[in-house]
């Protein structure tokens, strides 16, 4: 099985255990390895990833580098290029302009989906409340990709 996360349930799964999924997402890397699953992301997980580290925690700066590794090892992620996406993800832009301009959704947001949908992945994992995971963005994208929460994405594993 492979999955698509994005880079807010890696986060996730660092900041402190009060954090909203934050055991959802721990367990869900442990249920990734026992699964002998992969997980993959977007190459802008390299540049999330340690901003959002490097503003919500404080953890020196050189950790957050040994913590992404941590990360690329536990949860078994391929981290994918950007190029390779962008066309895919310019097509998402247009197809869902509508919901990208109603719910404020990222660019970015939709070249993770590019990545996970182009990859084969089974399901994307989000921790994305504000956009991704609003039952009409759901709705919405469930023609091209099943979104989930951390907590949703293990039970796909059962």
């Amino acid at each position: 099985m492979k999955i698509g996360v994005d880079s807010n349930v890696l986060v996730a799964s660092i900041k402190k255990r009060a954090e909203p999924f934050h055991e959802a997402a721990l367990e869900l890397s442990q249920r990734i390895g026992q699964a002998n699953a992969t997980s993959v992301a977007s190459a802008l997980a390299l540049l999330e990833v340690p901003g959002a580290l490097a503003s919500s925690t404080t953890i020196p700066i050189d950790r957050i580098y040994e913590a992404l590794l941590s990360l690329q090892e536990h949860f078994r992620l391929n981290i994918m290029g950007y190029e390779s996406y962008v066309e895919r993800a310019k097509e998402l832009i247009f197809e869902f302009r509508e919901l990208k301009s109603k719910w404020k959704i990222g660019s970015a947001d939709f070249h993770h989906l590019a990545t996970c949908i182009d990859e084969g992945c089974s399901f994307f994992v989000t921790t994305d409340e504000r956009h991704l995971l609003r039952d009409q963005c759901r709705h919405a994208l469930q023609r091209i990709v099943r979104i989930l929460d951390p907590h949703e994405a293990l039970s796909a594993f059962h």
